[in-house]
């Protein structure tokens, strides 16, 4: 009996559909284990992966002239990136935040003024008298227009704040995506065979061309977006500053923000003018206008270049693909989105050109 019992056991243990249950149970543990790990770092190794890409024509040019020293050239490019980007979003943020240090200031002191709306504004449509009776209000005394609207404004000025945090935040995690990228560019070939290997091994033969798309894609995306929003960002801040218009940062971080996220620059342009009109001369208002005008028309000149040249999908595709990534999963959807739908289009592309097996049959 307990011969029969033992040899039952044996044969349950020779069960294949038993070993690999265990095997694939032990992976899941183990690749659960790995990802808990690595999941503080994922947002950073991926926007290093999104700027090693995009920066990585670049490195291999200074690499080639100089002579193959990937170090010193990916610390220049990471230098050069530090400069560029970091130096002016960093001191946009640091002259908001003085500014804000001025507003309470002055309204602590009962110092804190705001002009009187220009009579024209009554006659705006909808919006004309209720907005000319608030700035009334607020022009008379400050103190208590905010006492009296408080619960209005103190949520506003919570995410104001909130915004200011996060901006903050997103520069030092932008700081270290590019000590992260700069590591990432040196063994640059080396991740893009380990790419291919995985596509490789997921699509066949097309591993290869997924490797490109990917690369492509994040470059486009990187070029079209991100840095078409951050060159407006920037030119609306130095506007602003030079127009003398107050928490000019945080507009034009703002501003940056909504391009970002395709809403465009529209609404922060239209604030602006109006403050400009009713509290400057005659000629800033005029000037800061066409600059305000120039840079929401620049986002149609180079968007469509930059997220065109090369695109291993039609535009429309990755524009959607961008969009919803954003909607799905915030900022890093950005990205993700359009390579997830740019390789579903060539995929599903694909399939449809390739010619079904016709077998043929010999009659006898």
């Amino acid at each position: 009996m307990n011969s029969n019992k033992i040899e039952s056991n044996m044969r349950l243990f020779d069960n294949k559909v038993i070993h690999y249950a265990v095997q694939l149970l032990a992976l899941s543990i183990l690749l659960y284990f790995c990802y808990e790990i690595i999941r503080p770092f994922i947002n950073l190794l991926i926007w290093g992966s999104v700027l090693a890409i995009t920066l990585y024509p670049l490195h291999k040019r200074l690499t080639n002239l100089l002579k193959g020293r990937k170090w010193i050239s990916a610390t220049i490019i990471t230098l050069i990136m530090f400069l560029l980007i970091i130096g002016p979003a960093t001191m946009l943020t640091l002259a908001t935040v003085d500014e804000f240090k001025v507003i309470k200031e002055l309204y602590n002191e009962r110092l804190l003024s705001i002009p009187p709306p220009d009579e024209n504004i009554r006659n705006w449509p909808v919006i004309g008298t209720p907005l000319f009776n608030l700035w009334t209000e607020a022009s008379v005394n400050i103190t208590d227009f905010y006492t009296k609207h408080a619960e209005t404004i103190k949520p506003v000025g919570l995410k104001l704040l909130d915004l200011l945090s996060s901006v903050g935040m997103g520069i030092l995690l932008l700081m270290a995506s590019f000590l992260v990228a700069g590591i990432m560019m040196i063994y640059g070939k080396e991740g893009a065979e380990l790419a291919t290997m995985f596509f490789a091994r997921l699509v066949g033969k097309q591993g290869e061309a997924m490797e490109n798309s990917v690369a492509i894609t994040v470059r486009n995306v990187a070029k079209g977006v991100i840095g078409v929003a951050f060159i407006q960002g920037m030119l609306a801040g130095v506007g602003l500053i030079i127009a003398g218009v107050p928490l000019a940062g945080l507009w034009a971080l703002l501003g940056m923000v909504l391009c970002i996220i395709q809403i465009g620059m529209m609404p922060v342009s239209v604030g602006v003018v109006i403050y400009i009109w009713t509290s400057a001369d005659t000629t800033t208002a005029i000037l800061l206008t066409i600059w305000m005008l120039f840079i929401g028309i620049i986002d149609n000149i180079l968007k469509p270049i930059m997220m065109g040249i090369g695109a291993p999908a039609p535009m429309l595709v990755v524009f959607m693909g961008t969009i919803g990534g954003f909607i799905y999963n915030g900022f890093i959807g950005l990205f993700t989105g359009a390579i997830i739908l740019t390789i579903g289009y060539q995929l599903a592309i694909g399939w449809l050109k390739t010619k079904p097996h016709q077998n043929t049959i010999k009659q006898e």
